[in-house]
Formats: C-alpha cells, sequence, structure tokens
C-alpha cells in the first residue's frame, strides 16, 4: 500500500475530507489521488518519512506550505478532476485556501509545516503515530526552529498537546462550518 493509500484510509472519517468528498464510495479514490499530489510537492519542496504498512508524515517550509497554481500541475492535483466532480474540487480548495490563511501567520523565518500525519486505520491507538511524530520531529529539529501544523480534527488536540505543541489559534472556516486547530513547538536540536 502506498502512502497516500494509507493517508486515505487514515482521513477517510476526517471532518474535513468528509465534507470535501461527502461520497463515502468515492472518497477512498479521491483522497488517494489528493494525498498523493500532496506527497509529491512535499518530496519536491520538503520531505517525507513513510513506513510502509504503518504510516506517513510530510512536512514543507513556510513558502511552500500552501500549494499556487503550478504546484498544483506539477504534483499532479488537477487529477482530483478526473476522478471527482468539480464540487469536490472547489470545497477541497475553498476550505483548505481558508484554512491555510489561518496557518500563515505562525509560520515564520526558522519554522517548518507539518502537512499530514497519518496511521493505518487496523493500527491506530498503538503508538504508531506518536513514534512517526517524535522520529519526525528529532529530524525537523536539524534544519528548523519552529513546527506549526493545523487539524480540522478536535480530538486530535490531546495528541498533539501530548507532544509539546500548543494550541496558537483557533477558529471555524465560515464556508465549510469547521473548526480548525493551529499548534506550535519549539523543535529542540538532538545531540
Amino acid at each position: 500500500m502506498t502512502a497516500a493509500q494509507i493517508l486515505a484510509r487514515a482521513f477517510h472519517e476526517d471532518p474535513f475530507i468528509s465534507w470535501a468528498e461527502p461520497d463515502p464510495a468515492r472518497r477512498q479514490q479521491t483522497m488517494t489521488t489528493v494525498f498523493g499530489a500532496m506527497l509529491a510537492h512535499a518530496d519536491r519542496h520538503g520531505g517525507r518519512l513513510f513506513e510502509p504498512g504503518v504510516g506517513s508524515v510530510d512536512w514543507k517550509p513556510p513558502a511552500h506550505a500552501g500549494m499556487g497554481l503550478g504546484d498544483v500541475v506539477r504534483s499532479g492535483l488537477w487529477q482530483v478532476m478526473l476522478v471527482a466532480p468539480p464540487a469536490v474540487w472547489w470545497r477541497l480548495s475553498a476550505h483548505e485556501d481558508a484554512a491555510m490563511a489561518r496557518v500563515r501567520p505562525f509560520l515564520g523565518q526558522g519554522s517548518v509545516y507539518l502537512g499530514t500525519l497519518g496511521v493505518e486505520p487496523s493500527l491506530a491507538g498503538r503508538g504508531h503515530g506518536g513514534r512517526l511524530l517524535q522520529r519526525t520531529l528529532a529530524a525537523l529539529s536539524e534544519r528548523w526552529t519552529t513546527c506549526v501544523l493545523r487539524t480540522e480534527q478536535p480530538r486530535n488536540a490531546a495528541f498533539y498537546r501530548k507532544h509539546g505543541f500548543t494550541l496558537v489559534d483557533e477558529s471555524v472556516v465560515p464556508v465549510s462550518g469547521l473548526p480548525v486547530l493551529v499548534f506550535s513547538r519549539p523543535l529542540e536540536k538532538t545531540r
């Protein structure tokens, strides 16, 4: 199973993903396409950690935290239009733009944006997400001083707090009615 497939499975019931792609029968294919493009974008501009069969984490520097038109073309994100109706593309874009507008003020010099962290659902609750996050934070600390992320899933707040993140912004995106929680954490170099 590819990283994009695992992420699509991990986020299948996520509030943002469910709102953007309301058809559960089509959601896996649509989101595999979306996550594949996002991972291609991370590979080009940031990085990622993938444990086959377990989970995936990706990150990007502030200048590439979001995707412009050129990134949409280069990453293959435009292919969503081939697997889902235009309304899905519109919902994905409209919410993503508004959510990233809440994140950008916290992406300063020395910061990195943690784009996606997901674990194969059959392995959830066994510590894999925390382990992947800790490995990622250790790697990120070699280059950056602050890690910023966002989630639309309120139940994720306790997980991120447990791993040293502080909630720095909480809002509701008007177009989707979904909460956006922005977290930040200082990164310390490991010796």
